[in-house]
């Protein structure tokens, strides 16, 4: 039977508008004399007045599932019919599939209901007054009522919109909860997420969306990113929350328990899939044939359930239960008449569909995820991940998302490709040739465009345009929060202005107008800490700024060029553009994208009471049994390491066509040279908050002058709050040093305060060469140790095998020669999950000694003990900011690194500026993911997004 087109009688229909004001198709509501309790509201394509006209999608959808085999993702060659997922969940599917939730076996249910249960208030304290929260399919009642009783209890105005194909589920499901909760609201969306959710995009309430239990694990990898993406650019606005569920990975005797019951409840389910197909085809068929009624005796469904069986595996490495279900002897599927037009449109042919004994229909996967997937998805899908609960067992994490206003960067569609590679499954070839696909397409898939593209660009404005004109208001625009540098609004002509001066010169055309801002704000400022007096030459600013508004349509101009000019160079390839417009080009992209981590730290250092916060933001208290992780890794080192950028000599490439693929970097960051380096260790993550909170204090008990030594110590990244504790500045709150999450980040410092709780710790700042090494060795090794299945080449964390000995070893054993690495080929290995690109406006916990939770990366237990070198904060090394032997300075540029190197100071402790390495969380993934990229601050200066690490 399909209910799309008859209800019980006791139904009375009526018209209501959907929740953005629009007319639904067709709308019902179920009414009690003593309470009118819910609206309920149809969306689906089927309850339109003409659809009776048509063959409904999902017969469409049942036919081509059948008769065009597809490959499962990630399983190699094997070819698979399959059926429509949400088969599963007709009536008869859901009442089973609440049985399946009670089961021992099934631990899922259990493990959900505990994370709701012991952090409900933390939960429903993410979900203001005034809010939507709409669940994505029609939730058991025992999970979602827990989260409406708190609701009920502690906020007001709440509407909760419960989704489904299916009405009879929804009528059960809400007519109970409306009952019970009269303070909240109730609606009814029946249809498929595409018809139904696009109508909040228009709301002006607060949202929160539901995606509970496991469904994220019905979708592969790109499947989910595809999906959630469009949840987030149809439905949700910015500040909007989504919560989703994660199955994480376990034992595979649990997972097979789960879905492979004693009382074979699972196999039922399973099977009902083919008669609601049965259902579905044998409804069309009698519409089409003119019937009043949908039970026809004449009609033969298309499958005989008894002739199948299910049967599912799970593939440890990948975190995937697949279940099919097998032909039990040779069957033949006899399409009806009026449907054999339909079939012969999609397969060319309308002959009976045979399928031999034996044969697996695929109906669904269910992945299982590592610590690091809903990190992943948050980047994959445009979103920020902001919490995460788990149960007792870390069996099971419900994670809470935001959308952002902005973001820094778009996905790299590399990423999605890139990861299918990684987790592709060994049955279809061997570890040797798996590995070595990897590396052949892993520089291709992940190495950006030469130039960055038009969307780069938009995205890169984006969050330029959140932080200067919505985190800090138009009043604020003259204050200047650091001396040493301009005023904010210096900043809002500088970008606009540099990158005009190199366009022109890579068009050979005039500047734009008003042509005098490229004189007042083509140079800052960056004067001696120690002698203000002393600084580089930099433009001369005007007796009086412009009006704001004057330097935005002067922006706007800019960028109206730039799109110009990127316009017609993405029509044409890289091989017709000249290298040094290129340059010129890709110059200016990444010196606006560094200069929001300028105009970041300065914000910074404002009042936090003039910081208008782009995000909501709660911070997670500092758990009592997690501590930093003070483990060390060693390496080797070894004679004649390369360090620095190959291949892109400014001279060469002048007046010559750009290479294809081409790697632009700054003057700096070549020539390659060769370096040796002496056997050295480094801690496995930098100081945090908490371990430099514990210096601050012991310098004070051991000092006659606590102030100075506050002076001299206590980080400017930190502020008094009225509690007297410290917290972390950040623009979405400030978070107690010793109580808070924050506890757990990497301390932001000086040099100078770096080099001093070294030496207290009796160790010392690793060399830029050292800090180099380890990590691009080490991001490596932890790329290719997450493939590899075999216990043989597990390192051995034990033994204390220094990294880049462990990665000789690894690529030996699959026959992978490492001298066939070009550069930067490593840098493509820099983890996708790392906190770069505004992922998070603030740091992250590093790993603790419990090495679970939302920040480890682990998926699998490689032994490798984890590290984090790229993201959260920039990594201070003792060496003095000079030249590589063979530099030459950038025509282009000339000043850009040669104003800042210390010849005079050369071998002097003293000297003025220090190399910092990696990426703060507020780097562009261009520059974060190059790990050539040299950047140097004055060892003094204490702003920047820069922690440390110790090594010895």
């Amino acid at each position: 039977m399909n209910d799309s087109i008859h209800l019980e009688a006791h139904r009375r229909y009526v018209t209501d508008s959907s929740p953005d004001g629009a007319k639904a198709s067709s709308v019902a509501a179920l009414q009690t004399p003593a309470h009118p309790m819910y609206k309920f509201v149809d969306y689906r394509a089927a309850a339109s007045p003409d659809s009776h006209k048509k063959v409904p999608p999902m017969v469409t959808r049942i036919i081509e599932s059948l008769t065009k085999p597809k490959r499962i993702p990630e399983d190699g060659t094997s070819l698979n019919r399959s059926l429509p997922l949400v088969l599963l969940y007709d009536n008869k599917g859901l009442e089973l599939f609440d049985r399946i939730t009670y089961l021992p076996e099934y631990y899922l249910t259990d493990c959900e209901i505990e994370v709701l249960k012991s952090n409900i208030r933390e939960i429903v304290a993410e979900i203001p007054d005034g809010s939507d929260v709409i669940e994505l399919g029609c939730g058991a009642l025992r999970k979602t009522q827990l989260l409406l009783e708190e609701l009920d209890r502690v906020r007001s105005d709440i509407a909760y919109y419960a989704i489904d194909v299916m009405p009879l589920p929804l009528h059960k499901s809400l007519a109970e909860l409306a009952q019970r909760f009269k303070n909240i609201s109730f609606v009814a969306l029946c249809g498929t997420y595409d018809e139904v959710l696009h109508h909040f995009k228009k709301a002006a309430r607060p949202k929160t969306l539901l995606w509970l239990g496991s469904s994220v694990g019905n979708y592969s990898a790109a499947d989910a990113y595809e999906f959630l993406g469009n949840i987030v650019e149809r439905a949700l606005v910015p500040n909007d929350a989504i919560i989703v569920g994660f199955d994480r990975k376990k034992d595979s005797d649990v997972v097979m328990d789960a879905y492979h019951d004693s009382e074979n409840i699972t196999a039922e389910f399973e099977l009902n899939a083919l008669r609601h197909a049965n259902s579905i085809v044998a409804d069309a068929v009698a519409v089409l044939r003119g019937n009043a009624t949908l039970s026809d005796p004449s009609l033969d469904g298309l499958f005989d359930v008894s002739k199948f069986a299910y049967t599912g595996d799970y593939n440890q490495v990948l975190g995937r239960h697949s279940a099919y279900l097998r032909a039990r002897e040779d069957i033949v599927i006899k399409w009806p008449a009026e449907l054999l037009a339909i079939v012969k449109g999609i397969c060319g042919s309308d002959q009976n569909l045979v399928i031999k004994r034996g044969e697996l229909i695929f109906i669904e996967y269910s992945y299982k995820f590592g610590p690091a997937a809903p990190e992943m998805l948050a980047r994959g899908c445009g979103l920020l991940h902001c919490a995460e609960w788990s149960d007792s067992r870390s069996y099971y994490t419900l994670n809470l998302f935001r959308k952002p206003p902005a973001t820094i960067s778009p996905l790299p569609a590399a990423t999605i490709a890139a990861e299918s590679i990684e987790q592709s499954d060994v049955s279809a070839f061997g570890h040797v040739q798996k590995l070595q696909a990897l590396l052949q397409n892993i520089k291709t898939l992940r190495q950006p465009s030469s130039i960055p593209q038009i969307s780069e660009w938009k995205h890169l404005w984006s969050v330029w345009d959140l932080l200067t004109l919505e985190i800090i208001s138009r009043d604020q625009m003259l204050e200047k929060p650091i001396d040493l540098r301009h005023p904010f609004i210096f900043y809002l002509g500088h970008l606009p202005a540099f990158t005009d001066i190199h366009l022109s010169r890579a068009e050979s055309a005039p500047l734009t107008e008003p042509a005098i801002y490229a004189e007042w704000f083509e140079r800052g400022i960056d004067p001696n800490i120690l002698d203000p007096s002393k600084c580089h030459s930099h433009s001369t600013p005007p007796s009086e700024w412009p009006e704001i508004n004057d330097i935005l349509a002067y922006r706007d101009r800019v960028r109206a060029r730039i799109v110009d000019w990127l316009t017609v160079h993405e029509k044409q390839s890289e091989r017709n553009t000249s290298a040094d417009a290129a340059r010129h080009v890709w110059m200016s992209f990444e010196h606006e994208a560094m200069h929001i981590e300028t105009m970041l730290y300065m914000v910074l250092q404002m009042d936090p009471a003039c910081i208008r916060s782009p995000i909501d933001m709660r911070f997670a208290p500092k758990a009592n049994d997690c501590t930093p992780n003070v483990d060390w890794i060693s390496f080797n080192g070894g004679l004649d390491i390369k360090i620095g950028l190959a291949n892109d000599c400014e001279a060469a490439l002048r007046d010559a066509s750009l290479p294809q693929r081409h790697v632009f970097g700054w003057d700096n960051e070549g020539p390659q040279t060769s370096v040796d380096i002496q056997p050295f260790s480094v801690r496995i993550q930098p100081i945090t908050n908490g371990e430099y909170l514990e210096f601050v204090i012991d310098q004070r008990r051991n000092s006659n002058d606590s102030s100075a030594v506050a002076e001299k110590t206590v980080p400017k990244s930190w502020i008094k709050l009225a509690s007297g504790e410290y917290g972390v500045r950040t623009v979405v709150g400030n978070p107690s040093v010793s109580t808070s999450e924050a506890s757990l980040w990497p301390v932001f410092v000086s040099q100078t305060q770096a080099s001093a709780y070294a030496s207290w710790c009796g160790k010392r700042l690793p060399t830029e060469a050292e800090w180099t090494h380890a990590s691009r060795t080490y991001h490596l090794a932890w790329s290719l140790s997450q493939i590899s299945e075999s216990t043989a080449h597990t390192y051995n964390q034990k033994s204390r095998e220094p990294v880049d000995k462990y990665l000789e070893r690894l690529l030996a054993a699959y026959e992978i020669d490492a001298s066939e690495f070009e550069w930067p080929p490593y840098d493509m290995f820099v983890p996708e999950n790392a906190n770069i690109d505004f992922a998070h406006w603030h740091p992250l916990p590093e790993a603790t000694n419990k090495s679970v939770g939302r920040y480890t990366t682990n998926g699998l237990q490689t032994g490798l003990p984890e590290a984090r070198f790229v993201g959260n904060g920039w990594e201070w090394t003792c060496t003095q900011f000079h030249p590589f032997d063979g530099f030459a300075a950038s025509s282009m540029y000339p000043g850009y690194s040669a104003d800042f190197f210390d010849f005079s100071n050369s071998g002097d402790q003293d000297s003025t500026h220090y190399v910092v390495k990696g990426a703060s969380y507020a780097t562009h993934r261009r520059i974060a993911q190059r790990q050539t990229f040299r950047n140097w601050y004055q060892r003094g200066y204490p702003y920047v997004l820069a922690t440390f690490r110790l090594c010895k």
